[in-house]
Parts: structure tokens; C-alpha cells; sequence
């Protein structure tokens, strides 16, 4: 039982993680020197451009300011931009799954199959038919296998790590703005 546990763990792996897992220690460590390398390189011009603020350069904070403020950029400026990302970051994926759900995408077939014992699983097409005991239209949903049913499962698409990251920013953004300035 256990053993089965292991190997589907290890089946759920991404690529990327099974590869850095096949490496050892020492291979493991001259990596991660070299992605700090790589940091470091990408983070000395910055710095002598002046974006973090110690170094006078044309991209010093207040610098940026200064020539957004001579473009006519207020406060309320800012927080409607980081408020924007911050409704389209946190709703994208209920508006999409919304339309999706409304066009009939993203749907399968909830037929079980018993002689397997799972679902179907077929993607579905909806058709609008005349119900012929009551006289209205109902919807019913038909696989590429066949199946006609009155229900279909959606599969809705999540957030994942790099959507709540976006959010968190955002939301990170409308404070500094909101209560530093």
C-alpha cells in the first residue's frame, strides 16, 4: 500500500522537479551559485541606473517621481492603476470560467462507466431539445461517445502560485500608495 503511495507521488511530479531531485548535493550547490550569479548580473546595472535608491542615476525613485509628477500623474492615479490590477488579478479566472461555462466549454461527460468504475469523461456538446412530456425546452448533453445526459461536469480553471503572487503585489502596491503617500 505505501509503496503505491510513493511511486504515485512521484508520478505527480513535474519535469522540472524530478530533474533537480535526480541531482546530488555538489551539483546541487554549483546551481544555486550560479542563479546567484546570474542575480547578480542582471541586478549591478540596475543598481548603478539607480533603482534602488542609494545611487543617483535616471532611475532613482525620486527621480521617477519627480518626471511622473511633471506628466501630471496624482496619487489617485496610482491607486486606480494597482487597484485595476488588483480586480483583474483577483476576478480573471471567474469571468473566464463564467463565459466558459456559459459558451459550454470546459464540460465532460458524467456518465459512469461501471465496467471500469470511473467517469466517461468525453468532452460534450449542448443542444436545446423539445421535451416531449412537458412541451419546453431542456438541455441535454451529448459526448463524442454517445452518452445523452441531462448534466454535464465543468472543469473550472484555478489560480494557480503565479495568479495569487500577481494579487498580493497588487494589493501590496495599494497600501504603499494609500497609506505612504
Amino acid at each position: 500500500m505505501f509503496a503505491n503511495v510513493a511511486t504515485d507521488i512521484e508520478n505527480r511530479q513535474n519535469p522540472l522537479t524530478k530533474w533537480w531531485h535526480s541531482r546530488d548535493f555538489l551539483q546541487k550547490r554549483i546551481l544555486r551559485f550560479c542563479f546567484s550569479m546570474l542575480v547578480m548580473v542582471l541586478c549591478f546595472p540596475l543598481y548603478y541606473l539607480g533603482i534602488f535608491g542609494s545611487v543617483e542615476g535616471p532611475l532613482h525613485p525620486a527621480r521617477i517621481g519627480q518626471h511622473l509628477a511633471g506628466l501630471g500623474v496624482t496619487r489617485s492615479h496610482c491607486m486606480i492603476l494597482f487597484l485595476t490590477f488588483l480586480i483583474i488579478s483577483v476576478s480573471w479566472n471567474w469571468i473566464f470560467n463564467l463565459v466558459s461555462l456559459l459558451i459550454g466549454s470546459r464540460l465532460t461527460c458524467k456518465r459512469s462507466l461501471f465496467k471500469e468504475g470511473h467517469l466517461c469523461g468525453a468532452a460534450v456538446v449542448r443542444h436545446k431539445v423539445m421535451d416531449p412530456k412537458t412541451g419546453q425546452k431542456s438541455i441535454c448533453y451529448v459526448c463524442a461517445k454517445g452518452h445523452k445526459r441531462p448534466d454535464a461536469y465543468f472543469h473550472p480553471v484555478r489560480k494557480g502560485t503565479f495568479s495569487h503572487s500577481i494579487w498580493l503585489v497588487s494589493l501590496v502596491f495599494c497600501a504603499i500608495v494609500f497609506f505612504m503617500s
